[in-house]
């Protein structure tokens, strides 16, 4: 068993090599990241939960991933359109379905979200407010 905690320094260093990537996408973004594998990272089917730390007013593009997903909130709030999100309070994707945008609140907004599988990490469909959709791959 292991315990972590982003109150403590170097919580967000914490990041595994091989996702590191995703985490410098995030940084100049001021956006912090940290995946928790719940398996071994060779195998597709291994689910994968990722912290993500927004800044106050963070916009978050519409996307979609190729997996079931799950998040919730932890801190702040978060804007995803038809409602602002608070602690607790959850939203369950299906696999490429899009989302999006989101913001985060004046305070920012911290979540937790689970992938059913680390295919869906650094794997996603990006789509622009004009509809053009343009996949994205930060991690094979």
């Amino acid at each position: 068993m292991h315990f972590y905690s982003p109150r403590e320094e170097g919580f967000w260093d914490l990041q595994p090599d091989f996702l590191k990537p995703i985490q410098d996408v995030c940084t100049p973004l001021d956006v912090n990241i940290l995946h928790f594998l719940l398996g071994d990272k060779d195998v597709d089917t291994t689910p994968v939960a990722a912290m993500l730390k927004m800044p106050p007013n963070f916009v978050l593009p519409r996307h979609a991933h190729p997996v079931a997903r799950f998040e919730v909130v932890v801190l702040g709030t978060l804007d995803v359109g038809e409602r602002i999100m608070q602690p607790g309070d959850v939203m369950v994707s299906a696999a490429n379905e899009f989302y999006g945008p989101h913001t985060a609140g004046p305070d920012g907004c911290t979540t937790i979200e689970v992938f059913s599988s680390i295919v869906g990490v650094g794997n996603s469909v990006q789509e622009s407010p004009d509809g053009t959709r343009t996949e994205v791959h930060y991690r094979d």
